[in-house]
Parts: structure tokens; C-alpha cells; sequence
């Protein structure tokens, strides 16, 4: 039971919690530290997602085709269609299509229910429908078996069947069944058909089994290259999709048609911009970040001192006591030079650019930058323009099998190198401040965090028991002097009484 004052006068909450207030600063420095390590923590998490935003930049010029600047035109896409790889020389080639590739097919030769009104319901019992006294049939050399299966179900064995290598659909707009092979071209080389069918169902769905709708045919087409004149033997292929001299063709008729490569450096000058733009970016804030003024006059604010400014001077203090939380961080810094040495460093290829300069990349002359890159637009254009896969060599070539470590770096392409950095630098911040999907006992700061809040549980369960102590005392206080303060009226109540005899 607590009593304040009743019989001293005096404002013992007050005094208590004067008292308290001086026992408390231990605490307060606690949850100050605690805030501190909270912020520190997202500091480092906000550091690693501007790390992998970097990583996606250099993610989107790893693939040659990204960096490809060559564009073909065709002058007739109803005989091909065409794209050219980054290998390709700017000039103008000629191909001619013999025959394109095609599938074997049998294919109804009239409508499957003879009343053409009708078209046959391929939900219900196909021999409901046809009369059928033949049950089972084959397609090369796999039997299958009608029974009181609709001509859906049928038709999905069909497409299930493993190593058949054909394809079953049919037609509802002419009520037809088509069964052609999956792939195109002649792939039995002794002249068989590449589709045997056998029993009577396929009579029952006027299909003649002895003679195809499509045979089976090869691609077959010339490549010439208009600057020189030279022209390849006829090439033969069983797919009408084909490469030769770095063009993919897509052969699509009978004909001749020509094709243009010519050069168009917009997307990947763009993508190398974007990259170089996000890599300044991140630069500047790791810069910024690991140089920044610690402000040791400004602790966190405790949630009484919050309460005592306004919500602008909160923000303000905040914003002191937040800066330096990752100054000189080793992790970090390391990273940066890391990530210039992996730029500036020369590339060991068989391309004619090895270096960044080479293709008009080079470190801004400010040196308080912190080695942020600056493009020559011009100088950068002729390179893609010129050969874009040395460019791609440049910054993502790959190291020959069996060579040694310093080999390997040497080899590597720049955004190899810094993609290693970069996941190096994540690993080693997450095993100090984690993230999202890690528990406090994973991390570093998590573990220190647990540490503080076990230290303060402590705290507050002593300062609870001073607390305690002090009103025990100034109850105990109270109590003796309402104690007195009886005796004493009871003294002069004895005396006054005496004084009336």
C-alpha cells in the first residue's frame, strides 16, 4: 500500500520520480543504443537492396542478344522471315528457298458423318455414332483400342502416347481428323513413310492410309553473300528455323528474298547507359554513407524527450542522430574499391576491346567523386556499331576451364567481376544485419539486439524493486508520523484535560 504525504505534506510521487528519473538513465541509454542498432540494421538492408538494384542493371547487358546492334531486313517476309546475331557484318545477303520443311499428314478426305448437315459429336461414344467392327488400330507399330470412347478421348491417347511422335486433332469447322508428325523434314532415311497407320478405324474416319495429304520434306535453300558473291551449296536441313553465317532464317516459302543487316546502336547504348547511370548512383551513396560525419551530441530521443519537441525538431534531431551509422564501415568500403578495381581492371579476351576507355567509358576527372564513370557517346556508339560482340566480350566473357585464380579474374568480363562483388558484399551485410526472412539469432545486430532487450527486462525488473523500496521507506515514514501525530494529540488532549479540574 502506497501513502503519499497525508501526514507529511510532502509530494512523494514527485520526489520519487525525481529519484527514479536519476536511476532510470542507464535505461534510457539502453533503448537509446537499441535505436541506434534498429536503425543501423535497416541501414545496412537499404544498402543491400540499392546493391542488387545494381545487380539487375548489370544483369540487363549479360546476354549477347542485349547487346546486339545488328537489325535484318527482309525484302519479302512471305518467303522468310530473319535476325541477326552481333557476328554479323553490316552488308546485304541473298537467300534462296528450294523447299521449305514439312510435316507428314493424313487427313480426312471428306466430311467423318455422311450426312453433311451433321458434323459428328466427338463428346459421346464414337461407335454410337459409326458403325465400327474393327476394334483396334495402330499408328507405327503402338495398337490403341476404340471401346465406348468419344472421339475427344480417343484422340488424347493419341497425344499422349510416349515415342508415337505424331499429333491427333480434329477439324470441327470441316468435321475431319488430322494425324501428322510432330516434327518436320524426312527423318526415315530409307524412304518408308514416316507414318504407318493400320485398322479400320481410320476408314471409319475417311482416312486413307495409303496415301498421305502431305508428305514429309526437308528444307532446303542457298545462302549468298552479295559483297563478295560467294554462295553456298545448296544447305539441307529438316527445320525450316536455320542459322548460317550468323542469321537466323525462318523459312516460310518457296522464293528468293534479301536480306540486310545494317546497324541500330539505341537499345544497347541505352542498356549500357542504364547501367552506368545506377553504378554512378550506387557510388555516390556508398560514398556518401561510409564518409559520413558521426553527430555524438545526438543520441536517439527517448520517448519523453520526444514529447517535449515538436514533430519538425523530432525530424530534425533524427535526422543528426541518424548520420555516420555506417561511417568507415570496412564491409562497405571494401566493396567499393572492389567494384573499381573489377571496372578498371583490363579484360583478358580475344576481342579488340579490353578495357573501358577503349569503347569511351572512362572515370570522371573529379576525384572527389569517388571514381563515377562518364560516357563518351560518340566513341561508345562506333564500338557497338563497329563489333558489338567484342563489346559483349568485354563485359561478360568468361574464363577458359582449368585456369587458376588470378586467371579467372583476369578473364572474366566487368560485370562478372562486379556480379561477384556485389554478391559477396550482400552475403557478408546480411550476416550482419540479415534480412526479412532471417531470425535476430542469425545475424549479428539481431543477436546484439536480443542481447539489449534481455538487459533491459533486467533493468526494469531492478528499477521496479528501487521503486519499491523508496515507497516502502516513505510510507514507512508516513506512517510513523501519523503515529506520532496521534500520540501527540493524545498528550495535549491528557494535558488540556487536566488543566479543567
Amino acid at each position: 500500500m502506497r501513502i503519499g504525504g497525508i501526514a507529511s505534506g510532502l509530494d512523494t510521487e514527485t520526489i520519487i520520480r525525481d529519484l527514479m528519473k536519476i536511476e532510470r538513465l542507464p535505461l534510457d541509454r539502453f533503448f537509446q543504443r537499441k535505436q541506434t542498432l534498429e536503425w543501423q540494421r535497416d541501414a545496412y538492408r537499404d544498402m543491400n537492396l540499392q546493391l542488387k538494384n545494381l545487380h539487375d542493371a548489370a544483369s540487363n547487358i549479360r546476354l549477347r542478344s542485349s547487346l546486339n546492334t545488328r537489325v535484318a531486313t527482309v525484302t519479302d517476309t512471305q518467303i522468310l522471315t530473319a535476325t541477326a546475331n552481333a557476328s554479323v557484318k553490316t552488308g546485304t545477303y541473298e537467300i534462296n528457298v528450294i523447299s521449305v520443311a514439312k510435316t507428314e499428314k493424313y487427313m480426312s478426305d471428306s466430311q467423318i458423318v455422311t450426312d453433311t448437315a451433321e458434323k459428328i459429336n466427338v463428346s459421346t461414344a464414337f461407335n454410337s455414332q459409326i458403325s465400327v467392327t474393327d476394334n483396334e488400330f495402330s499408328i507405327n507399330g503402338q495398337n490403341f483400342t476404340i471401346d465406348d470412347k468419344s472421339l475427344n478421348d480417343i484422340l488424347k491417347e493419341i497425344n499422349k502416347r510416349e515415342g508415337l511422335g505424331v499429333r491427333a486433332s480434329y477439324d470441327s469447322v470441316f468435321d475431319r481428323v488430322v494425324i501428322e508428325t510432330i516434327n518436320t523434314g524426312i527423318n526415315k532415311t530409307d524412304g518408308s513413310p514416316e507414318i504407318v497407320l493400320g485398322g479400320g478405324f481410320f476408314s471409319k474416319v475417311n482416312i486413307d492410309v495409303n496415301n498421305p495429304f502431305q508428305q514429309a520434306a526437308n528444307a532446303e535453300f542457298t545462302y549468298k553473300d552479295m559483297a563478295t558473291g560467294l554462295t553456298t551449296e545448296p544447305i539441307v536441313s529438316k527445320e525450316n528455323r536455320n542459322t548460317v553465317g550468323g542469321i537466323t532464317v525462318n523459312l516460310q516459302a518457296v522464293g528468293t528474298s534479301t536480306i540486310t543487316v545494317t546497324s541500330n546502336t539505341d537499345d544497347a547504348f541505352n542498356k549500357i547507359k542504364s547501367f552506368v547511370d545506377k553504378y554512378n548512383e550506387i557510388i555516390g551513396l556508398v560514398q556518401t554513407k561510409v564518409s559520413e560525419k558521426v553527430n555524438r551530441g545526438f543520441r536517439p530521443l527517448t520517448d519523453e524527450q520526444r514529447r517535449e519537441l515538436s514533430e519538425r525538431e523530432a525530424e530534425l534531431w533524427d535526422e543528426k542522430a541518424k548520420s555516420g551509422l555506417l561511417s568507415r564501415d570496412q564491409t562497405l568500403t571494401s566493396a567499393l574499391n572492389r567494384m573499381r578495381l573489377d571496372l578498371y581492371s583490363p579484360v583478358s579476351n580475344s576481342g579488340q576491346f579490353n578495357q573501358l576507355a577503349q569503347i569511351g567509358i572512362t572515370t570522371t576527372s573529379n576525384f572527389r567523386e569517388g571514381g563515377k564513370l562518364e560516357i563518351d557517346e560518340t566513341k561508345l556508339r562506333a564500338a557497338l556499331a563497329d563489333d558489338p560482340d567484342a563489346v559483349h566480350q568485354l563485359f561478360n566473357g568468361t574464363a577458359v576451364t582449368g585456369a587458376t585464380e588470378t586467371e579467372t579474374y583476369n578473364q572474366t568480363g566487368l560485370i562478372g567481376r562486379l556480379r561477384t562483388t556485389i554478391d559477396d558484399t550482400i552475403k557478408k551485410i546480411e550476416s550482419r544485419a540479415g534480412n526479412q526472412f532471417r531470425t535476430n539469432q542469425q545475424f549479428t545486430l539481431g543477436r546484439e539486439l536480443t542481447n539489449i532487450d534481455q538487459q533491459i527486462d533486467r533493468f526494469q525488473r531492478r528499477l521496479s524493486d528501487i521503486e519499491n523500496r523508496h515507497w516502502a521507506k516513505f510510507t514507512a515514514m508516513e506512517k510513523a508520523m501519523n503515529q506520532a501525530n496521534a500520540q501527540g494529540m493524545a498528550f495535549m488532549n491528557q494535558i488540556m484535560g487536566a488543566g479543567n479540574f
